[in-house]
């Protein structure tokens, strides 16, 4: 059986760990993740370490396209803005992930090694 994982789902989960991600990028990265369908099923996983397997390497794919959360902001008008990109939690995910998929049917996913943190600020003034 195939599951499917919605743009919702991968949004709570980015939301819960104070990340986001354009709608559109999602949308692309759960199609790329389905590519790993017949491999997933072929490998027997239950349901729910589909359903996992599917949601952290979608997050894991986003995480090289610039997912960032918003660390601080200042304005008048000496505007800056900081972001925290998403290599510090990506090592854990990553872990987790290859755990979870023991087979694995995410080796073929553009799912880059994690990197160590990172963080820059932009300042415009």
């Amino acid at each position: 059986m195939v599951v499917e994982i919605t743009l919702g789902q991968v949004q709570e989960l980015l939301d819960s760990m104070g990340f986001e991600a354009p709608d559109f990028i999602i949308n692309a990265f759960i199609t790329v993740a389905k590519s790993i369908d017949d491999g997933l099923h072929a490998a027997g996983y239950p349901e729910s370490t589909v359903l996992l397997i599917k949601l952290y390497a979608v997050v894991l794919m986003l995480s090289s396209a610039d997912v960032r959360k918003t660390t601080s902001e200042r304005a008048p008008s000496g505007a800056s803005r900081s972001y925290q990109y998403f290599d510090d939690g990506r090592k854990q995910l990553a872990h987790l992930l290859s755990k979870l998929d023991v087979k694995g049917c995410t080796e073929a996913l553009p799912i880059n090694k994690p990197l160590s943190f990172v963080q820059f600020g932009v300042f415009r003034g």
